[in-house]
């Protein structure tokens, strides 16, 4: 027969264990939809930009030959558009690594924490 304090601590451990695999369900969910996310972005920039090329070089410019066509006729908006996507490019990238790190720590945490 256990004891109430037996009782009491197999309880705890028990709910501990099921929050933590629950915390751990929701941090693969958001860490997919991260990943989904930069996936979208690049692949979307990536089909977004042949077109918005073809509609920068009928318009009159002279080389498009890649991102200077784009800049060539409307000097100030192909900057901030290029800036724009390079910036949120550049913090969805952050993003992911700085969340697969932290999940590569949490793991070697807990693989440590089993060992003892």
């Amino acid at each position: 027969m256990r004891t109430n304090e037996e009782r009491t601590r197999l309880i705890h451990k028990r709910t501990a264990e099921i929050k933590r695999e629950n915390q751990k369900k929701k941090q693969r969910r958001l860490d997919a939809a991260c990943i989904a996310a930069c996936l979208l972005l690049v692949v979307g920039i990536g089909a977004w930009m042949p077109g918005l090329m073809a509609g920068v070089s009928e318009s009159g410019v002279s080389h498009a030959s890649g991102a200077a066509s784009l800049v060539g006729s409307h000097a100030a908006l192909g900057y901030i558009l290029m800036g724009l996507l390079a910036f949120l490019l550049g913090v969805c990238v952050t993003v992911l690594l700085y969340r697969l790190r932290r999940r590569k720590e949490r793991r070697q945490r807990e693989d440590r924490d089993d060992e003892l």
